[in-house]
């Protein structure tokens, strides 16, 4: 049996000399490609076809790796996707299995759990790390219902990333050629979405998706 292709993407070279090395060891798993925003994986899947993306989450400045998991999962319905991440938050792991994701692992996972997620993944099957798959059964414990996960736009995205950057309205508004009032509308707008009350509730969700940077 031929080995399953496998492309990297993480926005650190470190991680992926990290998990190539990992995976040479391993016969059945091949790494063929790798990439280091959304918007390389993407090209990337289109030239290698692989079996599995390996997928961080955070990769500033451009596409994440929600909006590239979802890209990719709709392009290629048979690519699948394992999310890598530091991350796991409840709301950020339901974006991402909403965008197409069959797998979330932890970077501190060890050697063996990352195999055995990759050759679950890559035949088919849903693979969640212990700790994300107790988030999201207390999620869906019908004695504690969930909210649903705000939806937020490209633009009301930017917008938190500059935010988190420490930059005021003023200089967003110079930023992206909006006006200061279209600037404070979709700031408001956002904090009404996620239930925040003050500006450091923005700040704090931002950093938690490694937006800051």
């Amino acid at each position: 049996m031929s080995a399953k292709r496998i492309l990297l993407v993480d926005d650190q070279s470190i991680i992926l000399d990290g998990l190539t090395a990992l995976l040479k060891e391993e016969k059945d798993l091949k790494v063929v490609g790798m990439a280091h925003n959304g918007a390389e994986a993407i090209s990337e899947v289109a030239r290698l076809q692989p079996d599995v993306v390996v997928m961080d989450i955070s990769m500033p400045p451009g596409m994440d790796g929600i909006e590239a998991t979802k890209r990719i999962r709709d392009r290629w319905p048979d690519v699948r996707v394992l999310v890598l991440s530091m991350y796991h938050q409840k709301d950020m792991v339901t974006e991402v299995i909403d965008a197409g994701a069959s797998g979330y692992v932890l970077k501190n996972t060890d050697r063996k759990q990352f195999s055995e997620a990759l050759r679950t993944v890559a035949a088919g099957h849903r693979y969640l790390a212990p700790e994300v798959s107790k988030l999201l059964d207390e999620a869906n414990d019908p004695a504690q219902p969930a909210p649903p996960v705000p939806t937020l736009t490209r633009r009301e995205k930017e917008i938190i990333r500059l935010v988190a950057q420490s930059h005021s309205t003023q200089e967003i508004s110079d930023a992206l050629g909006l006006s200061y009032a279209t600037v404070e509308t979709h700031r408001r707008n956002v904090m009404h979405k996620l239930g925040l009350k003050n500006p450091a509730g923005l700040v704090r969700y931002a950093m938690e998706r490694g937006w800051n940077t």
